[in-house]
């Protein structure tokens, strides 16, 4: 077996793997189970916005009712939040909305996505998912009120 045979049977492995991992995601995101989404995130204020931190949108389970925001580098999330504390809590009440990608630099998905919004009391907080996982994210986010 030559070199290149085994690294294109790992790689289709590897491939179908991923392709399975993401459907599971998928299937929990829609039935309602605790499920961990690849994201970007960013705190919004009146007097603008911060950058974009990578992260990780963390939904309950049916057992539970808080959804938080996971930045991948902890010294980030005070870029997502004032208070610094981690995970960055969604807190309730919260009033989901989502909007177009309205500028190049958001557009992680494409220019045609959207953004999920998540106002509570205490802060704004902006998601880009996957063009697949907005309406079902956005839609969980709102059953949590």
């Amino acid at each position: 077996m030559s070199a290149t045979g085994g690294s294109s049977r790992t790689s289709r492995i590897l491939w179908r793997r991923a392709r399975r991992e993401v459907e599971a995601r998928q299937a929990l995101l829609c039935g309602g189970g605790a499920v961990e989404l690849a994201c970007k995130g960013r705190r919004t204020t009146s007097r603008g916005w911060g950058s974009w931190v990578d992260g990780r949108l963390r939904l309950p389970g049916p057992d539970a009712q808080v959804a938080d925001f996971v930045a991948d580098d902890p010294t980030e999330v005070a870029l997502v939040t004032r208070q610094g504390e981690a995970p960055v809590i969604l807190d309730q009440p919260l009033e989901v909305s989502v909007r177009p990608v309205r500028y190049k630099a958001e557009a992680f998905h494409g220019g045609d996505a959207e953004i999920i919004v998540a106002t509570s009391p205490r802060r704004v907080v902006e998601i880009a998912l996957a063009p697949d996982q907005v309406e079902p994210a956005a839609r969980r986010l709102a059953e949590l009120t």
